[in-house]
């Protein structure tokens, strides 16, 4: 029998998986699976389990939104072989799940982790910690932290639009070198997105863009400083159209960044708070992570 970790969060999600954890484990089970199953008691309690026991498994599958996705992550990164991943979304966006088309509907995704497709996937690395889909600072990216989980689970994706309307006036550029292979750019951003996917807090912002999750590289996004409501008015129209080509928008592909700021910044790792940082670096690692997903998604994001 092939034996399996399951990690879930008991909290992610409107707590949905309170009445689904005997389906999950029927499904694990009927595929000749020998499964552990843990509940997380508080921040990096998956991390702390996958370096612990990661190795005595031949897969890890994990439950939550995508806090607890990266928790998981962040613990297989640091085993010299990975097992196999999988992933049952609970949480509140999912982007990286939806890329990866897993149901939404738990005993589906349950499902698809016994019949689906291992897909080797980019991870990111930021300084010690590392990151699925998403790192990012600045205008909006604050709110997925700051919402409060009681305002996620009634609201869903609307409680990250509704927050940011909070912080509008309180946007503050930043100056910043940025480096990238084969470039250097210093100017003032409101915004920044390095990302390995085309979505981040559901909004598709390279749909019309031919990425790959497995090809070695970040598809970053910043936003310099606005001068006038014409700027903004412009952002809004190339972020809502997907044309990301006004002057105010710098779109780069890239393996590392190096991105040093006259001041601390506030950062998201994938939804989850970052810390306040003036320097950071990111390296794209290639295909580090083995994770089950649907075989139709692997047209659209693989590059093999």
């Amino acid at each position: 029998m092939k034996k399996m970790l399951f990690v879930y969060n008991p909290m992610a999600g409107k707590e949905q998986i309170k009445d689904k954890l005997s389906d999950i484990i029927q499904e694990f089970c009927k595929a000749d699976f020998e499964v552990t199953v843990f509940a997380t008691r508080g921040p990096e309690d998956a991390t702390r389990l996958v370096v612990e026991k990661g190795m005595e498994y031949d897969y890890i599958a994990c439950s939550g939104g995508d806090g607890t996705m990266n928790e998981m992550v962040t613990g297989l990164m640091q085993l010299s072989e990975a097992p196999v991943c999988g992933y049952i979304p609970a949480g509140t966006v999912n982007d990286f799940a939806t890329t990866l088309k897993i149901p939404k509907i738990m005993k589906k995704a349950a499902r698809l982790i016994t019949t689906g497709e291992v897909f080797h996937c980019d991870i990111g690395q930021f300084n010690d910690r590392y990151f699925t889909y998403v790192a990012g600072f600045g205008a909006f990216t604050e709110v997925s932290y700051q919402t409060p989980q009681d305002l996620k689970n009634m609201l869903g994706k609307t409680a990250y639009f509704v927050e940011a309307l909070k912080h509008v006036a309180e946007i503050k550029a930043h100056r910043m070198k940025i480096e990238y292979d084969g470039g250097v750019i210093e100017d003032e951003f409101l915004l920044g997105l390095i990302s390995n996917s085309e979505s981040v807090a559901g909004y598709k912002a390279y749909a019309n863009r031919d990425i790959k999750m497995d090809d070695g590289l970040f598809e970053a996004l910043f936003i310099r400083k606005l001068k006038n409501p014409i700027e903004l008015q412009l952002v809004i129209n190339a972020l809502l159209t997907k044309k990301l080509d006004c002057d105010q928008i710098v779109s780069i592909s890239s393996n590392h960044f190096h991105i040093v700021s006259d001041d601390d910044i506030r950062w998201t790792l994938d939804g989850e708070d970052g810390g306040a940082l003036d320097e950071v670096d990111m390296i794209n690692h290639k295909r580090a992570l083995p994770i089950i997903c649907d075989k139709r998604a692997l047209r659209r994001i693989s590059s093999q």
